[in-house]
């Protein structure tokens, strides 16, 4: 009987100690269960966190290579045309216009400002006699387009393009009468020669000298050749990586005088 009694506190013992085991070795796999669940979680909140960033940082990043089209000498019989072309690729140009085509294009002028393009000024008298007659008559010029953009849409504008480049026929006191008053002064860096030439030599002027460049400013005029060209331009652009933006009074000019126009 004691025999019996000594078997059975051994198996008592024995069953005891398995439930402690089985208890100890539950509790051990749902702590590294719950330590594993915290370091996934972790590890998922680094990855959203990580990538939250790098959305961020790529919403931040400026277009790599940029191209502005730009346009002397309207608004004109062609402008509507030019609006539609830029309007069925989606890009937006910038205007130099001159004061008495304006006077005579004013619906064409509101809906380049409402369609978002760049607008600016090319002068009054186009003369260089004129335009440099006196240290003042420059500012003078750019200052009768603004009363008259004023007037047509409500808007000014700090934008100018000096007729013939800025260099070599702008005299410093010019300049300086102008950069005094606050003018943003843009030259080119790809002249199309579209005043002269034909549409497919623009094409051509355009694929030549567009190579290799990480921003450039291209200089056109209201033409009809250039009109025909204009879409060809674009799809060029395009394909060579190129954003193609509008000029905005907060973006550096690139003009003779500065010596950045080789970019």
């Amino acid at each position: 009987m004691g025999e019996k009694k000594k078997i059975l506190k051994i198996l008592i013992g024995v069953f005891l100690t398995s439930i402690i085991v089985c208890i100890g070795w539950s509790y051990n796999q749902s702590s590294k269960t719950a330590k594993k669940n915290i370091t996934i979680d972790k590890n998922i909140s680094d990855v959203i966190e990580n990538t939250s960033n790098e959305i961020s940082k790529e919403s931040e990043k400026t277009p790599g290579k940029i191209a502005y089209i730009t346009i002397d000498d309207g608004p004109s019989k062609y402008t509507s045309q030019i609006l539609d072309i830029l309007d069925s690729n989606n890009v937006k140009g910038t205007f130099f216009m001159l004061n008495n085509n304006m006077i005579l294009h004013k619906e064409e002028i509101n809906r380049m400002i409402k369609e978002g393009h760049g607008v600016g000024f090319h002068g009054v008298s186009h003369d260089i006699k004129e335009l440099y007659k006196t240290e003042t008559s420059s500012l003078e010029e750019f200052e009768t387009c603004n009363e008259t953009l004023y007037e047509i849409s409500g808007k000014t504008s700090k934008l100018i393009r000096l007729p013939y480049g800025s260099k070599p026929y702008t005299p410093q006191e010019n300049y300086d009468s102008l950069i005094k008053n606050d003018y943003l002064i843009w030259d080119w860096t790809l002249d199309t020669q579209d005043w002269k030439s034909s549409t497919d030599q623009i094409v051509s002027n355009v694929l030549y000298y567009g190579r290799e460049r990480e921003e450039i400013v291209i200089l056109m005029h209201e033409k009809e050749q250039t009109v025909k060209a204009l879409n060809d331009t674009i799809k060029i652009l395009k394909e060579r990586g190129y954003t193609i933006l509008p000029i905005t009074e907060n973006i550096s000019p690139k003009n003779f005088w500065l010596g950045n126009t080789n970019s």
